[in-house]
């Protein structure tokens, strides 16, 4: 089941979105808890699951044994918006999964993508002091098989990283979603943000002399400082389609 506070953040995030003749794809879908949320908002939905035995959602199509990195069933432009919810830290090959969420969206449409947030400040100094990312569920036990791997986040993605992938697929971030914030979040804020923010400065932008990827860390540094990315437990993101 996902997480009620990251069902609100998707549906804030499309609120703008005018409903009328426009479709909706949800990749691994869960229990359908947003596709039903946005088919009452007038929206035309469609829900893929991973499992070829998933349980039915009512009143929602699914198609079930779905896999993401080896291609959705559908021809190129065909959703007006996509969504991949809580997905993308338990698959491997991010850069599949990227490209084809890229190709079966329409130019000029919108991709919601959430992932646990290992850019917060807490994750950061987690990953310093111990090697491991801060992610929601423990590491991997190492008797599960590697055909079961998928289950946990052994795959969290970096902003950096997805900047760069989805700028690949012509994906712009638009907007970062509201999602749950724990007070020690703050506190380290408050402490850390300064030297975080000079840090990044001179050791990323500052040595960039070449104009167009100065141009383009300066968009990512907006986003990777932004006070949301440092301390949010999800990270919850807005992209358009160039047209």
């Amino acid at each position: 089941m996902t997480n009620p506070a990251i069902i609100r953040s998707v549906l804030e995030l499309l609120e703008d979105v005018p409903a009328e003749g426009r479709r909706v794809l949800d990749v691994s879908c869960k229990r359908g808890e947003i596709l039903t949320a946005l088919k009452a908002r007038g929206f035309a939905v469609q829900g893929t699951q991973f499992a070829p035995d998933a349980p039915e959602v009512d009143g929602i199509p699914v198609d079930r044994g779905v896999d993401l990195i080896k291609g959705l069933p559908y021809p190129a432009e065909s959703f007006d918006v996509v969504l991949l919810v809580e997905v993308i830290e338990h698959l491997e090959n991010h850069r599949a999964a990227i490209s084809e969420l890229a190709r079966v969206l329409k130019p000029g449409g919108i991709l919601v993508l959430t992932t646990p947030n290992v850019m917060r400040i807490k994750s950061r100094l987690h990953f310093f002091l111990t090697g491991y990312h801060k992610t929601r569920r423990r590491f991997i036990p190492f008797e599960t098989p590697l055909a079961e791997a998928y289950r946990f986040h052994n795959y969290p993605i970096e902003l950096p990283i997805l900047h760069y992938m989805a700028s690949q697929n012509r994906l712009r971030i638009e907007r970062l979603g509201r999602t749950s914030i724990k007070a020690f979040s703050w506190v380290l804020y408050v402490l850390l943000v300064g030297p975080a923010a000079l840090y990044t400065w001179f050791f990323v932008l500052r040595p960039e002399k070449e104009a167009a990827q100065r141009a383009e860390h300066s968009r990512l540094l907006s986003w990777h400082l932004h006070p949301r990315v440092l301390v949010q437990d999800t990270l919850a993101l807005r992209m358009k389609k160039d047209g």
